[in-house]
């Protein structure tokens, strides 16, 4: 009988010393609209949609990308963001099927977003929103 940590070893032995790194990132669109103060809202809402893409011409990169909307009491905001990262094997289908892309990057991610979107509204003249911190494992399995 196979232990629960021998069994993890056989799924994860394709990838036990990658490393990954961030790149680069870049906010691709910016929506930054302050409501008039007759039309502040009652309540503040906030989506956040993230996913992986895989260019075919490039091995060892991959991108995940944020788009957050943030309907605040007195403004709305939206932002589109990349992440490039990459990682020292080639990137196969067991990758791109596996957490690396779809829970690691995110979180390793999110937090520089999370900074972006605090700065942003504090030089903008409002009280700074600080985005509560993403359990990206529970995204994903909310997915499925």
């Amino acid at each position: 009988m196979m232990s629960k940590v021998q069994n993890l070893k056989q799924i994860t032995q394709w990838q036990p010393n990658m490393k990954i790194q961030l790149k680069s990132w870049k906010v691709v669109n910016i929506s930054f609209t302050l409501l008039d103060k007759n039309n502040y809202r009652e309540e503040d809402t906030f989506d956040l949609e993230s996913g992986s893409y895989f260019p075919e011409n490039l091995e060892y990169i991959f991108t995940v990308e944020f788009k957050i909307s943030i309907k605040d009491k007195s403004f709305d905001l939206f932002v589109d963001a990349l992440f490039d990262f990459e990682i020292d094997e080639k990137i196969t289908e067991d990758f791109k099927l596996s957490d690396f892309p779809k829970i690691n990057a995110p979180a390793i991610a999110f937090p520089y977003l999370r900074a972006f979107i605090s700065n942003l509204t504090l030089q903008s003249g409002t009280y700074p929103i600080i985005l509560p911190s993403i359990n990206f494992v529970s995204l994903v399995e909310e997915k499925k």
